[in-house]
């Protein structure tokens, strides 16, 4: 037989799709069929939160990837258009679109190198620290 915390960690999981769904805990709550309360004790819980934390993160990453999978395209779209633009304004336009993308991706590369860079100082001096 199946126990009543089975239940919950079922429902729980439906109430984390379903918040990531609906614009709303009470529309998301509505949509499995739970009270507006039972969301809002479920959302004070920090397990609970960790885990529709890392739900939330989860979808962004594949929403990022499908992003990145589609910039491919948008970039050959501009490519095309900076090539055999019929006008001179479209061209220019295509032209400035991918430098400014480019620099942007340069710079955001640089931050993230930096960000690695602290968060490997900060663990190594978490790691000298737990060792005396």
């Amino acid at each position: 037989m199946k126990g009543h915390g089975e239940k919950k960690s079922r429902k729980s999981e439906q109430f984390i799709a379903a918040l990531l769904a609906h614009p709303s805990i009470e529309a998301a709550a509505r949509s499995i069929s739970i009270s507006d309360a039972t969301a809002w004790r479920w959302m004070q819980d920090p397990r609970f939160v960790d885990q529709y934390r890392e739900a939330r993160r989860e979808a962004m990453r594949h929403t990022t990837a499908r992003l990145q999978e589609a910039a491919r395209e948008a970039v050959e779209c501009l490519r095309e258009v900076q090539r055999t633009g019929e006008s001179e304004s479209a061209r220019v336009s295509a032209a400035r679109t991918i430098l400014e993308q480019a620099l942007k991706a340069v710079d955001l590369e640089d931050v993230q190198e930096r960000l690695d860079a602290l968060e490997k100082t900060v663990a190594s001096k978490d790691e000298r620290r737990g060792r005396r």
